[in-house]
């Protein structure tokens, strides 16, 4: 809105356009004279209130929507926060991080009621959410992973695939929950090692939950040997079962073939517990308790063995050329020519024969002597 015209021109007497600036002896000769005139003064004051209630009636309207407006986003900030205050309640949150989500919730509903209010004020606030909304991508470049793990924590909060004390398998890491936040997620391992995942890694992650429902089926895997029977061995690792109150009863223990192994006769043994955070004690306890009754009952858990046959070595051959320069083999040939000398063969002597030193020469020589003692 433009002031009147005579109330320009009364604020602006004594000082015309294009003249040069008065001094502060002008200026203040200029008032008197100006006050010297009370018409003037009053008629000015009359056509600028004139002026500044005709514009108040002319925004009241907006004035009155926008603060319409503005409160109706602060009751429904009021109203998100109680809602979301009960579900965080029944989650079991931690306090802070529950108060971090309320007061997150509340100051996004009343920007936007603001930002509306200012819209209908006639304001334009354009130029202001585009410089936010770039601020916000360089603040989302800058911290993509953070803020990939809030949103992650808050997915987790809000799905709850998990609970604290659940005991649950992720990412390698087996663990009982112990506690929940907007970025990370707590386990503490049975060797009392604290395991601290990324929210991100809960949600892309597979999770095993071993604690959601009231009973747990634990499987002991064993074998047996081949020569044993079957049924023999289910009655004696059943009977072990039998009389222990953290395994139920229906469903029944059982005992079944999973695998004919190379060496053995995989079975499997499937029990039911009342409590499945004791998962892991009875798991360790019954390993050990099929292993006592198989050896009570004489039945054999073969393990893999590996026989190694070795062929017998043959004789090396004797090298070229010797002390004498003959090998064995002319040795011999020269043995085989040589002439036979015979002896006395009425009175039973033998018959010699030149052997030359070689094995085929002491073998015929053997033979001749028997053929002169007969």
């Amino acid at each position: 809105m433009i002031p009147p015209a005579a109330t320009v021109a009364f604020i602006s007497r004594g000082a015309p356009l294009g003249s040069p600036r008065a001094t502060p002896a002008q200026t203040a000769a200029d008032t008197v004279a100006a006050a010297s005139d009370p018409s003037d003064v009053v008629r000015g004051l009359d056509e600028f209130l004139a002026w500044a209630v005709d514009a108040a009636l002319r925004l009241a309207p907006r004035i009155l929507l926008a603060a319409v407006v503005f409160l109706a986003f602060l009751a429904l900030a009021w109203l998100a926060r109680s809602l979301l205050r009960r579900v965080l309640r029944r989650s079991h949150l931690q306090g802070s991080v529950a108060d971090l989500l309320l007061a997150l919730l509340g100051y996004a509903v009343g920007a936007l009621g603001l930002v509306l209010a200012l819209e209908n004020l006639g304001l334009d606030v354009t130029s202001v959410i585009a410089g936010l909304g770039i601020l916000g991508i360089a603040l989302g470049f800058a911290a993509k992973d953070t803020l990939a793990n809030l949103i992650a924590g808050i997915t987790v909060l809000w799905d709850r695939p998990f609970r604290v004390g659940d005991r649950i398998e992720v990412a390698g890491s087996l663990g009982i929950v112990r506690r929940i936040t907007l970025r990370t997620t707590r386990l503490d391992t049975a060797r009392n090692e604290v395991v601290i995942l990324p929210n991100q890694t809960m949600v892309t992650e597979k999770i095993v939950n071993h604690t959601m429902h009231s009973r747990l089926r634990v499987d002991v895997p064993f074998g047996i040997a081949y020569r044993h029977d079957v049924p023999e061995a289910r009655r004696a690792v059943l009977e072990s079962v039998r009389g222990d109150e953290d395994v139920l009863e229906d469903p029944a223990p059982q005992v079944v073939v999973t695998e004919l192994a190379s060496s053995s006769v995989n079975l499997e043994l499937r029990i039911w517990l009342r409590d499945p955070r004791s998962e892991l004690a009875a798991r360790l306890r019954y390993v050990e308790r099929v292993k006592s009754v198989l050896d009570e009952a004489g039945i054999e858990i073969p393990f893999p063995q590996l026989t190694l046959h070795v062929p017998e070595a043959s004789p090396a051959p004797p090298p070229d050329g010797g002390a004498g320069g003959r090998t064995a083999e002319p040795a011999a040939a020269d043995s085989a020519r040589a002439p036979a000398e015979p002896a006395d063969g009425a009175d039973g002597s033998t018959t010699r024969a030149r052997a030359g030193g070689g094995a085929a020469g002491a073998g015929e020589s053997a033979r001749r002597r028997g053929v002169g003692s007969e």
